[in-house]
């Protein structure tokens, strides 16, 4: 799983549990592995605002769900085949086969 979604997947997890609270990105699994792809997909989220940040009581950076995107989260979130553009795709690959046999 790319280091956005697993930072989406985790913070929505997160904002389920606690109600909002925010975490520090090196509470994420993975992060600690990969520090420099975590804070790119970071700082990505950030300026996508899809998350939002702030300094917590000690200084260090903590991040959180965007409460006015979570719709946007959860449609990144979905699965492939839950996307209205997979299904389309499927469609018109089954509308061709379909159409080359009976032709």
């Amino acid at each position: 799983m790319s280091p956005r979604k697993t930072i989406l997947r985790e913070l929505s997890r997160h904002h389920e549990e606690t109600g909002g609270e925010y975490t520090r990105p090196a509470k994420i699994p993975g992060f600690t592995k990969e520090p420099e792809k975590y804070q790119k997909a970071v700082n990505e989220l950030l300026s996508a605002r899809l998350v939002s940040g702030h300094k917590d009581d000690e200084g260090h950076m903590a991040i959180g769900l965007n409460a006015q995107r979570l719709q946007e989260v959860k449609r990144e979130l979905r699965p492939m085949w839950a996307r209205p553009t997979v299904w389309f795709v499927i469609a018109m690959i089954v509308a061709a086969v379909g159409a080359s046999i009976y032709a």
